[in-house]
């Protein structure tokens, strides 16, 4: 059975170029919420189509800002909570096929959104339970990004999709500031997607 799953396994990645995230001008290492939200192209490199396809995009867990000092802090307080729940989503139920790609485009999600996510439930496990990850991206580092020798995480995006057995994947992907996209996880067989988690 194992290689009947393995014949018919989709694995997404991100095809765009990390410029299709916007970013505020002269702080390129801060989402700009206020610009229109962004288009990704996915490719499923792997050996079956992807099904009922969703996506989200998060900020870092923490955000870094220098104070008048010049001293690095994290933002504390009302300002913190909103932003880190802060989020596009993608949620048109698509299908990828095997060896294509598509574009995936992202709504910003609001307080009379649907797609909302208690913070008991920002998270993509896999089944047996060794690989959890969060929706946020991890917190800045408290420096410069200019100085900073710590990868500098600008957002994470999450997407969960099926294969045509119904088994629950993901693809997880952070955008690091300056280098691009690297990959958290590939998880086969999640416990949940998505649309499992909202509300």
């Amino acid at each position: 059975m194992q290689a009947r799953y393995d014949d018919a396994r989709p694995i997404l990645i991100i095809k765009s170029e990390p410029q299709r995230i916007p970013v505020h001008p002269g702080s390129d290492w801060y989402l700009d919420w206020d610009a229109p939200p962004p288009v990704i192209t996915l490719y499923d490199i792997g050996n079956g189509p992807a099904f009922n396809v969703r996506s989200v995009i998060y900020g870092p867990e923490a955000i870094a800002a220098p104070d008048p000092n010049g001293t690095w802090q994290y933002w504390v307080g009302v300002n913190a909570e909103e932003e880190r729940e802060k989020h596009w989503y993608h949620w048109t139920v698509d299908a990828i096929s095997q060896g294509k790609e598509k574009d995936l485009r992202y709504t910003l999600a609001s307080s009379f959104s649907p797609k909302v996510f208690s913070r008991a439930k920002k998270f993509i496990e896999s089944k047996d339970h060794k690989q959890k990850y969060t929706f946020n991206a991890p917190k800045h580092p408290l420096e410069s990004p200019n100085v900073s020798k710590e990868p500098r995480c600008i957002c994470r995006v999450t997407m969960t999709y099926q294969d045509i057995f119904h088994r629950k994947h993901a693809s997880i992907y952070d955008l690091i500031f300056r280098q691009g996209w690297q990959v958290v996880a590939m998880i086969d067989d999640s416990t949940n997607d998505l649309s499992d988690l909202v509300g």
